[in-house]
């Protein structure tokens, strides 16, 4: 069929938003047509409620065409304090579809995995193939250390080091940023030492991981998620490239973590603008090709999980998935829905899990290789955010880059903005909460758990802006 319908509109004059925005009003008898219809984000970016046009840049975001048997790596972190509990989840993950492991390592063990040692790392990995399933750490403390054992493991099993995917998931600027501290001033030749290390036999592996996700947790808006992401890239290019690292290498080393929460449109937007700020970053320290593509690891945010109504959040993470597989995320983490309580069972563990397996496979998400491209929707928020976010990137360079704009309180004070605009949007009502302050249920079900989570004050990391970064003082010489 190769008749076009375009000409049945051909008799009719085109319409402009002044023109539409009139007869809105008209039906509106009288009410405030902004207050009524009209919507922003907390960055202030117009959200509609219509778009007339197709910003003529939004188009420029990768579209390489998806595995149809596996769309997105299928990960899945595991929180197991031992390595024998460890080991377990992850055979069982394994076994019921998932395709990548991350472990969280914390040396107390109250958060992660306690495996400080190359023989408890190897435990929690027994019967793992590692060349199939590539490993990812999330190190509470002590990243370096960590990063270490699981190059000896590698080492250990002999295993070829072209064959061997995965990431170290360096993260030294975002780390001390969560957990309040400062950062040693060995933090970035040590991470030099891992960069030439891995380089030199394990090429495939992603070095540093831009965890701007965890400002997302801690309040950050998208544009400030996007623009800190843009900084850490930053960060992290020029100290690969000091070790002697071309762009490309350096550029493919590299994996981003955002976070995907319900508000689909707008996580579909941030993960497409995310690509574009990428791209353009790669490109001015020299990389080509597919080098500029960005590697992206997308999760359902943790902020919008629900502890009083844990079965709501199964609604929650059906969006957060949703937008994360739309907007082209490479891996998706989909989070127990216990996460806001404690350690999930091996039943939420398996919802998780299957959650990737009915967006895939039973709304085929994976067969489509951008479903957001030509939408005036996304590709309006995509541009808008992606120019939102590169002018407050810009701004964080223009004050000595991510470590200094942490070091001198300024990046915490936007962010505490943010948060307290959120809060506020939560309290008027403007921003409802399914099950929690909206149609909540009087007496929920309680949800199994293996152990609530220890404080996290104590234990691991403040996830609030007025605690970010409370150690940076002595950052910035840290990296110097």
């Amino acid at each position: 069929m190769t008749d076009s319908i375009r000409s049945l509109a051909g008799d009719f004059p085109s319409q402009s938003p002044d023109s539409w925005a009139s007869l809105a009003e008209k039906a509106l008898r009288g009410a405030d047509f902004a207050e009524t219809l009209g919507r922003s984000t907390v960055d202030g970016i117009e959200r509609g409620p219509v778009f007339f046009n197709r910003p003529d840049a939004a188009h420029a975001v990768d579209s390489t065409p998806r595995d149809l048997f596996l769309p997105w790596g299928i990960r899945q972190t595991l929180v197991e304090a031992t390595p024998e509990t460890a080991n377990v989840a992850a055979l069982d993950d394994l076994m019921g579809g998932v395709s990548e492991i991350e472990l969280r390592l914390d040396p107390s063990g109250a958060h992660g995995l306690k495996a400080n040692e190359i023989d408890l790392l190897d435990a929690a990995l027994k019967g793992v193939d590692l060349t199939l399933a590539p490993i990812h750490l999330d190190s509470v403390g002590g990243q370096g250390h960590h990063a270490h054992l699981l190059l000896t493991l590698f080492a250990r099993r002999r295993i070829d080091g072209e064959a061997v995917s995965g990431g170290l998931g360096l993260h030294p600027v975002e780390r001390a940023a969560r957990q309040g501290i400062a950062l040693d001033d060995q933090c970035f030749p040590k991470a030099a030492e891992l960069t030439e290390l891995a380089q030199a036999a394990f090429p495939n592996l992603k070095i540093f991981r831009c965890e701007s996700a965890h400002m997302f947790e801690a309040g950050a808006s998208e544009a400030q998620e996007l623009a800190i992401m843009a900084a850490s890239a930053v960060t992290y290019m020029r100290l690969m490239m000091e070790t002697g690292l071309d762009a490309n290498s350096a550029a493919r080393a590299i994996e981003a973590r955002m976070a995907a929460d319900a508000d689909i449109h707008l996580t579909i937007a941030k993960l497409r603008a995310a690509r574009r700020i990428f791209a353009r970053i790669a490109e001015s320290f020299g990389a080509t090709g597919e080098a500029r593509r960005l590697t992206l690891h997308a999760t359902t945010a943790g902020r919008m999980l629900s502890a009083s109504d844990a079965w709501t959040n199964l609604i929650r993470n059906a969006c957060a998935g949703f937008a994360a597989a739309a907007g082209g995320a490479d891996a998706i983490t989909v989070r127990p829905m216990t996460d806001a309580i404690g350690r999930p069972t091996r039943f939420a563990r398996r919802v998780a899990r299957n959650l990737h397996i009915l967006l895939a496979e039973e709304s085929h998400l994976g067969k489509v290789t951008d479903p957001a491209a030509g939408s005036y929707l996304h590709e309006t928020l995509s541009d808008a955010l992606a120019n939102k976010a590169w002018a407050l990137f810009q701004e964080i360079e223009h004050r000595g880059g991510l470590v200094e704009a942490f070091a001198s309180g300024w990046l915490q004070g936007e962010i505490a903005t943010s948060r307290a605009a959120y809060l506020t949007r939560i309290e008027s009502g403007q921003t409802p909460i399914l099950g929690v302050t909206q149609y909540k249920d009087p007496d929920p079900r309680p949800v199994e758990t293996e152990g609530e989570w220890p404080d996290l004050d104590a234990a691991e990391e403040a996830l609030t802006a007025t605690r970010f970064a409370a150690g940076f003082e002595s950052a910035k010489e840290a990296a110097q």
